[in-house]
């Protein structure tokens, strides 16, 4: 009896141990098989479009009082071409558009802290400006005039601007133009072109340097008190920024600029609000 149920007593501890074992076995390819099962999901190709679709609107930063690329509206809401540009974006995308308006020289401080989703405010490309954010392809080409007071013959060419007196928006090309090309010159900065072209007419300048159309469209609208200098002292091309490593963004903008530069849209819209801006 003795030799029958140790038999038996290690027939049941072997059975016992293969039992144990098939489990352990089986749980761990039960576990590998799992495993291999979890896959993470392939990165997005346009994580920026995907966050913007997702909250559902696009934020335009600008600065108003640019026209006809930015200004205020009867409305008092911001109008202009970049405006309608940025809303061809929007809609492309089939989102809304919300347009922050704030002080030029604050605009790539706020893009790069993500107050804003892209920046559309006449601004022209430039390589330092390049070192900060990216830019869209450029869907006008760009200049600066000078504007003096009317029947002022005095400032003819830009070599004549050496020790004068000269108004220009604050943290522009205009801004870095009068104090890094310029000899001898005092440089007034303001918040807007519009209030550049006031201290001329006031007699506080002697002369302002305003981009092309704003130059033209300010003078216009200035019952007779200022001209424009004819023949641009620089030439730029105007673009719309993005923040750094954001290329599904800058690829979006720039199809739908592409578009309406081709089909005529930009030059419309142009002709449209420098009309109105020049009223």
């Amino acid at each position: 009896m003795k030799k029958i149920f140790a038999a038996l007593l290690a027939g049941a501890l072997a059975i016992s141990l293969v039992a144990c074992g098939t489990s352990s076995s089986t749980a761990s390819v039960a576990s590998a098989g799992d495993s291999s099962k979890v896959t993470s999901a392939p990165a997005s190709e346009t994580p920026t479009l995907d966050a913007i679709k997702q909250k559902g609107k696009i934020v335009m930063l600008t600065s108003t009082g640019f026209p006809p690329y930015e200004y205020l509206g009867d409305d008092g809401k911001p109008a202009g071409v970049d405006i309608d540009l940025a809303q061809l974006v929007a809609d492309d995308l089939g989102v809304e558009l919300e347009v922050i308006d704030m002080n030029f020289d604050l605009l790539i401080d706020a893009l790069k802290s993500g107050k804003g989703d892209f920046i559309a405010a006449g601004m022209t490309a430039n390589e330092e400006r390049a070192t900060h954010i990216d830019f869209s392809q450029s869907y006008t080409a760009n200049g600066l005039l000078m504007v003096v007071a009317a029947g002022n013959d005095t400032i003819k060419t830009a070599a004549d601007l050496a020790g004068k007196t000269i108004a220009v928006q604050s943290g522009t090309t205009a801004d870095l133009y009068a104090n890094d090309e310029v000899k001898g010159a005092k440089v007034l900065t303001f918040k807007t072109p519009i209030e550049a072209g006031t201290a001329v007419a006031g007699g506080k300048a002697d002369v302002a340097i305003i981009d092309n159309l704003p130059a033209k469209s300010i003078a216009e609208s200035s019952n007779g008190k200022l001209q424009v200098i004819e023949g641009f002292i620089t030439e730029e091309p105007m673009a719309m920024g993005i923040a750094k490593n954001q290329e599904d963004l800058v690829e979006e903008i720039d199809k739908v600029l592409a578009a309406a530069v081709k089909d005529g849209t930009v030059e419309a819209l142009t002709d449209k609000h420098y009309e109105i801006a020049g009223a």
